[in-house]
């Protein structure tokens, strides 16, 4: 069911900012991408997809966090930065560690921010006491998984669907 009263202290052009990023989004995933994925060969060939994405995520931030979007905008670089620094200290032996850094470090601190603004709005924004330490912890907690995730992953599509290849 869907929570009516979230919405309710937004504004009519926030909500109408908020109905455009959800739309361009799902254009993104559900028209863009899968155009996309049958005459591409590279990463690099998703320009569109990566442009709707991008677009998508500033017009949400827009709409959930109005005249606070540009705070979020500066944690997003802050998130970016710390993660490409954690994938740094992480890898210090390694001969290409600041690539490491900037290639795994950077959407990882991207991706832990969007996952703690989102778990910060809907889990801890009625904590009271200690509120500053639990949101540090649970940034770092997140930020450990997406960096280990992303670090040691490996390719996920292709070990699920040779998975269910050789399931069935």
């Amino acid at each position: 069911m869907i929570n009516t009263k979230l919405l309710a202290n937004f504004s009519t052009p926030r909500k109408a900012i908020l109905m455009v990023g959800i739309f361009t989004l799902l254009i993104s995933t559900c028209v863009i991408f899968p155009i996309q994925k049958e005459e591409s060969n590279f990463l690099e060939d998703f320009t569109y997809t990566f442009l709707g994405l991008f677009l998508a995520l500033l017009l949400l931030m827009i709409g959930l966090l109005g005249k606070d979007f540009f705070k979020g905008l500066l944690f997003l670089f802050l998130s970016a930065i710390f993660g490409a620094v954690f994938f740094y200290v992480a890898y210090p032996v390694v001969q290409y560690a600041s690539f490491i850094a900037v290639w795994l470090g950077v959407p990882s601190g991207v991706l832990t921010a969007i996952l703690f603004m989102i778990f910060n709005f809907c889990l801890l924004k009625d904590l009271k006491r200690y509120k500053l330490l639990k949101q540090i912890i649970v940034y770092l907690i997140i930020l450990f998984i997406v960096s280990v995730l992303f670090g040691y992953g490996g390719d996920w599509m292709f070990e699920i669907t040779e998975y269910f290849k050789n399931k069935s």
